[in-house]
């Protein structure tokens, strides 16, 4: 299993909070912002945690990591993906939707533990779906991202279909996060009421 030392996080805060109505990744949590405190925690995972935010370059302001615009624009997670893959320092990264503020670290560790060098992705599976969205992905990752933005595919599901993949089952998950609260994330402000009160008091990942 990679050391703290060995992976990369990058947090995907490229959205533009349409349905939320406002930057969600500002939203205060914890006294600072929700993007403020979710770096704050990840940090204690990895030295090399870096945002991606979207078409502009934001947050610097407030943040001590590094933030980077997307490479190539307006293609949502599966861009800010590929602009952190080039940046990372370590061969497999994080991915992280900067809306979910209950990430447990079990979660995390199981992931990790899953690392055997045979999969270019490791990815929860909740209800028959895949969670791209906090999940573990290498840097071969990066042509056939690109590959398939030339052909027009640019859904992480679809990448996830294309490289060697190693899903995590919810039977899995459950042991480790038995009510799944890490896959909680925020679209409404009733999903921001929900986070408040599950995990708004969680001291750390």
């Amino acid at each position: 299993m990679p050391s703290k030392r060995m992976l990369s996080v990058i947090i995907l805060a490229g959205g533009h909070s349409r349905r939320f109505g406002h930057d969600k990744a500002l939203l205060p949590w914890r006294g600072r912002t929700l993007i403020q405190d979710l770096v704050a925690r990840l940090q204690e995972l990895s030295d090399d945690v870096l945002v991606v935010s979207g078409t502009e370059i934001r947050y610097t302001e407030i943040l001590d990591v590094p933030v980077y615009p997307d490479e190539i624009g307006n293609l949502g997670p599966m861009g800010g993906l590929y602009t952190g893959l080039k940046h990372a320092r370590y061969a497999y990264s994080l991915a992280v939707a900067c809306d979910m503020p209950c990430i447990s670290h079990a979660v995390i560790d199981l992931l990790r533990d899953h690392l055997d060098g045979s999969a270019w992705a490791v990815v929860p599976e909740i209800e028959g779906h895949r969670v791209p969205t906090l999940a573990l992905y290498h840097k071969k990752c990066l042509p056939v991202i690109a590959h398939l933005i030339t052909h027009k595919h640019t859904s992480l599901q679809a990448l996830l279909d294309a490289v060697p993949t190693k899903i995590i089952s919810e039977e899995q998950l459950r042991i480790v996060d038995p009510e799944l609260r890490s896959f909680t994330n925020i679209n409404t402000l009733d999903d921001w009421k929900r986070c408040v009160q599950i995990c708004y008091h969680q001291e750390s990942l």
